[in-house]
């Protein structure tokens, strides 16, 4: 299934413990995989870096400090700090001299971890390093992911991805969580306008007055809820009324021509557009296809 090796750095140095592992073909296709993953204690101050890696690294601090150096810059780090690195880029660590580190660490990749990576960024202010809701579970995934290397088979296989899969998800979640708690002035306007917006979301120019209704530009309140939830206003307006337009086509009888005004798109070559860009299908289709009262 996969070549497994157990290395140990120069002793004097670090006392570690690195597996390496080359993934199957299944796995390297369809599912997050390790390339490496171990435990690291410095006894004496190091730097290690590289750089052109196809890998992303996990990394946490158990205990001690260090500093990390990546994107020109540096950040230091101590105990109960973790960081996500895009090692196509140059990135080094070092442990400090006074306060030697332990760290946990994991080296992997996989079809969709580019995207995991970047919706993390984007969560997290453009930052690699960040606290997780919960060190214990980084150190279980790592002492679990470390377990499943020693076995050459499917099954470890899809365990591994699943795990890569859930360490991924505590990343990002944590920094998601983070943000809630320290949420400013324009991040509760944005809870307002949410809700405002799912039960208003028919009302013609509701952009431009909500706008008015805040003291913003159109501009400003799109990035202002894009910041919060990832999706511009003008786009999430849209999508609920879809959503609605989807809800009555499958709900009720009510002709086409109807619908369209209803859900607040009023627009026929618009809404056309939707059901084929998103749903693949005309609107006639999909209550075809989807509609229990048809059948």
């Amino acid at each position: 299934m996969g070549d497994i090796y157990s290395l140990f750095a120069t002793k004097g140095i670090t006392d570690s413990v690195r597996m390496l592992h080359t993934p199957g073909e299944f796995a390297k296709k369809n599912l997050f995989y390790v390339q490496e993953v171990g435990t690291l204690k410095s006894l004496q101050a190091h730097k290690s870096q590289r750089e052109s890696l196809n890998s992303f690294l996990f990394l946490g601090v158990i205990h001690g400090e260090g500093t990390i150096f990546n994107d020109g810059g540096s950040s230091r780090v101590k105990a109960g700090d973790c960081a996500l690195i895009n090692c196509t880029d140059y990135y080094a660590h070092e442990s400090s001299e006074d306060n030697p580190w332990e760290l946990i660490w994991v080296h992997f990749n996989g079809g969709s971890a580019g995207e995991y990576f970047r919706l993390f960024l984007e969560q997290n202010d453009q930052k690699n390093v960040f606290r997780p809701n919960s060190m214990k579970n980084m150190q279980e995934y790592i002492t679990e992911l470390m377990k499943y290397q020693k076995e050459k088979s499917l099954e470890a296989e899809l365990r591994s991805g699943e795990l890569l899969l859930q360490l991924m998800n505590s990343c990002i979640m944590s920094v998601m969580h983070q943000k809630a708690d320290t949420e400013d002035a324009y991040t509760t306007i944005c809870r307002e306008i949410r809700e405002s917006v799912n039960e208003k979301y028919q009302q013609r120019d509701l952009l431009a007055a909500t706008a008015e209704r805040y003291g913003m530009t159109e501009e400003e309140l799109d990035g202002c809820f894009h910041k919060a939830y990832g999706i511009t206003l003008r786009d999430y307006i849209l999508n609920r009324r879809f959503t609605a337009a989807k809800e009555l086509l499958r709900f009720t009888i009510k002709p086409v021509k109807d619908i369209i005004m209803e859900s607040g798109i009023e627009n026929d070559d618009l809404f056309r557009r939707l059901f084929q860009d998103g749903e693949g299908m005309t609107a006639e289709e999909y209550r075809m296809k989807w509609a229990q009262w048809v059948k």
